[in-house]
């Protein structure tokens, strides 16, 4: 017998963000080894559109859940919509991005069903035939492997854990593999939560997206006056751009249009530097796309070593100082 696994996709006005096209993948990952009818629930406003062309894209059945009134993320909305489909339909595995939205209803919902939930996940596997699933635990530090227990089972992914499947990039709607499209309409007048507006981040615009290289700086640079060495750094490369991670920007040190992480921006560089940085979950999280990763901390047990292309176990600023002598003494314009 065929087990369920319904994804519930991300939104971004319009457009479908990325991590819904991970979480098609982990749910494949799944499939590969339980067998599964994969669904898809797009819920928003005006949706059916959206709904075909990713339907068409995927080849996976599709659940257009229109909301009308609800152009955003309304809290209230959707514990209230999603309760209402799972309740009528039984899935074995919901899925749902770790996210700020996310993060708010996949509990609640676990509640709701009398369900099992585990958040922040980062790798599923079989065991022994029996599904166990990764995340990451007291900052980072340590990874912990859970084994599946009762269906169904509500989870939520860590952005950057899988390779998006298919890419977004790629999308082709010409597709003819057309999953089947189901278009539900939920109207409701909730009014415990109001959407009242964005407000657009103040490092909005900044050069992190634009940059080719991010050299970053954390606790381990020691003082604010050492963030020099991060800037001097940067300068050796063309296209870079200073970043930090959030505890020098609670001090102070930086400001917070340069921070990095599940809190500040989401990053994918050619190459990222992370200096003096230990790696806790929120960090890692915001730069697992980046292409090359090098990491200078003096714990060899940082787990920014974990996800780090090369190591370098070593004082960051001394480190940045003898590498930016050697590189000026072997540069033709010096």
């Amino acid at each position: 017998m065929k087990r369920k696994i319904a994804v519930i996709a991300e939104l971004s006005g319009k457009k479908i963000k990325p991590i819904t096209f991970e979480l098609l993948s982990m749910a494949q990952k799944i499939h590969r080894w339980e067998p599964s009818r994969i669904s898809l629930f797009i819920v928003g406003d005006k949706i059916d559109k959206l709904s075909r062309c990713i339907s068409a894209d995927t080849g996976y059945d599709v659940y257009a859940v229109n909301t009308p009134g609800h152009v955003k993320y309304n809290g209230s909305v959707f514990k209230k919509v999603l309760t209402s489909l799972f309740t009528k339909e039984t899935f074995d595995y919901i899925c749902a991005p770790h996210s700020t939205s996310g993060m708010d209803y996949a509990p609640a919902l676990s509640i709701a069903l009398q369900a099992e939930c585990i958040t922040g996940v980062e790798d599923v596997f079989f065991e022994e035939k029996k599904l166990c699933i990764v995340r990451s635990m007291f900052g980072g530090k340590l990874s912990a492997k859970f084994i599946k227990g009762t269906t169904p089972l509500v989870m939520t992914l860590q952005p950057g854990s899988f390779k998006p499947c298919p890419d977004p990039k790629k999308i082709k709607i010409e597709n003819t593999k057309t999953g089947k499209l189901t278009s539900l309409i939920y109207k409701t007048d909730e009014n415990k939560m109001r959407f009242k507006g964005t407000e657009i981040s103040a490092g909005k615009g900044s050069d992190l997206g634009k940059a080719d290289v991010i050299v970053s700086g954390g606790r381990g640079i020691g003082e604010r006056e050492n963030y020099e060495y991060i800037e001097m750094l940067a300068k050796l490369f063309p296209r870079s751009a200073t970043a930090a991670s959030r505890p020098i920007c609670d001090y102070g040190w930086v400001i917070y249009h340069k921070q990095v992480g599940m809190t500040g921006a989401i990053v994918s560089p050619k190459l990222y530097i992370a200096c003096g940085i230990s790696g806790a979950s929120q960090h890692v999280d915001g730069i697992r796309d980046s292409k090359f990763i090098v990491a200078i901390n003096t714990d060899p047990e940082a787990p920014v070593f974990q996800i780090a292309d090369i190591c370098v176990v070593d004082d960051a600023i001394e480190f940045i100082k003898l590498f930016v002598e050697k590189f000026k003494k072997n540069s033709p314009n010096s």
